[in-house]
């Protein structure tokens, strides 16, 4: 045997670097684990819902020669909160001036029949009402519940 003894030598920054990067690693690993299965049981109860719709707030965009505006929908389980009609600029005001009462008819009769079916058109702007019902209706349509 040989008189020369081995030493080790451990630097303290090493070693505190290699643990704050371990301890980062393991709270990476179990935020990940924890944001996964909280969205898997969020899709599992939106599911079983009984209702409707998917509540929830509805957004489309409608553009009427180059100027965009949003018709938005507000949904619960059961019922049509409501029916807006956003970002409208006013050059669509100013050119389509049937557009605004065409919208705020449809979207009050919508709400208080809580129905799409025998909606009442006005013959002089039945263009104006059929391009604002179809875009109501789609958005509708794509938030209703499918059955299992």
């Amino acid at each position: 045997m040989s008189g020369n003894p081995k030493f080790m030598v451990i630097h303290l920054k090493e070693l505190l670097y290699t643990l704050v990067f371990i301890l980062l690693g393991i709270i990476l690993i179990v935020s990940l684990i924890l944001m996964f299965r909280q969205n898997h049981q969020t899709k599992k109860e939106e599911h079983t819902t009984d209702g409707i719709y998917n509540a929830g707030v509805y957004t489309s965009s409608l553009t009427l020669n180059g100027n965009p505006m949003d018709i938005t929908v507000t949904l619960d389980a059961n019922h049509i909160n409501s029916i807006k009609m956003e970002n409208v600029s006013d050059a669509i005001a100013t050119m389509y001036p049937l557009v605004q009462p065409s919208f705020e008819d449809l979207a009050n009769q919508i709400v208080t029949t809580q129905s799409l079916d025998n909606i009442q058109f006005s013959e002089d702007y039945q263009y104006t009402y059929n391009l604002l019902y179809d875009e109501i209706c789609n958005l509708i349509q794509s938030a209703k519940n499918e059955p299992n």
